[in-house]
């Protein structure tokens, strides 16, 4: 889920319209995308495809500059509280005005969002800066979407992988030597061992942290007592999420998608 529609009610700010729906479209949102559906260009807004939050913030005149943050953007369960600009005046005092979403009902009456209100995943981020009387209102639709459309929809932040490095002592190192192996790595993947009567040797104690920097067989000889490989069939995948799911719910997820798609495959040559 990720900020689509930006709906810009004011903006006296330095930073233009464009450029604040950018920024707001990248912050994360702390939502479950798998509880909602995805919205095409013919679907209405409803509680079911789209979030809503509002942000108003203004910098009174004669006070100092302020922050605009993200735990500023509030959430609408109800849906969007701008009227429409084709509407017109309801005859009805009473009558609500339509709006750009048409929910049926409150989000927050929804068991999965009762306990766990939506809103964004880091109440930290700058979204602008005010001077004194400047001010911003806006109205913002998040939708669900793919990250081959935008990399705002993506929930990963980072992710590689590499093979498992092997650390492998050719012979024993004792003594000073140990010593001098153990402070000569920068990830302290050895260690020293007592080994009983006075004596120590290096050990492989941290093989994973091994980044093959080459460090440790620099010098003299040193290439006869210690040798570098990969272990080929062996990968370490590492996934960095931007806060919006847990790095565990992302490779399961992803695991699905490439089931799917195999599945598709198969079905095709068939």
């Amino acid at each position: 889920m990720a900020i689509e529609k930006v709906l810009i009610a004011n903006n006296t700010s330095v930073i233009q319209d464009e450029v604040l729906a950018h920024r707001l479209g990248l912050i994360p949102l702390k939502v479950d995308p798998r509880m909602f559906e995805y919205m095409s260009e013919n679907d209405v807004p409803n509680e079911k495809n789209t979030i809503v939050f509002k942000l108003h913030s203004r910098c009174e005149r004669g006070s100092s500059r302020i922050k605009v943050l993200s735990n500023e953007l509030q959430w609408l369960p109800r849906g969007s509280e701008l009227a429409l600009s084709t509407e017109k005046p309801a005859v009805d005092p009473t009558s609500r005005p339509r709006t750009y979403t048409s929910f049926n009902c409150s989000q927050d009456s929804l068991p999965e969002f009762s306990n766990n209100p939506i809103g964004p995943k880091h109440a930290d981020i700058i979204i602008a800066k005010l001077g004194p009387g400047q001010e911003i209102e806006l109205e913002a639709h998040a939708v669900k979407g793919m990250g081959k459309t935008h990399a705002k929809w993506s929930p990963v932040a980072t992710a590689w992988y590499r093979m498992l490095p092997e650390v492998v002592l050719l012979q024993e190192v004792e003594g000073e030597k140990a010593e001098e192996l153990v402070k000569k790595c920068p990830v302290k993947v050895f260690d020293i061992e007592d080994i009983g009567k006075g004596r120590k040797r290096a050990t492989v104690a941290r093989p994973r942290s091994c980044t093959l920097c080459r460090e440790c067989i620099r010098g003299d000889d040193w290439d006869k007592y210690v040798t570098l490989r990969r272990v080929k069939d062996h990968f370490i995948f590492t996934i960095e999420s931007t806060g919006a799911l847990p790095p565990e719910v992302l490779f399961t997820e992803a695991v699905k998608i490439l089931e799917g798609k195999c599945e598709r495959v198969i079905t095709e040559l068939s």
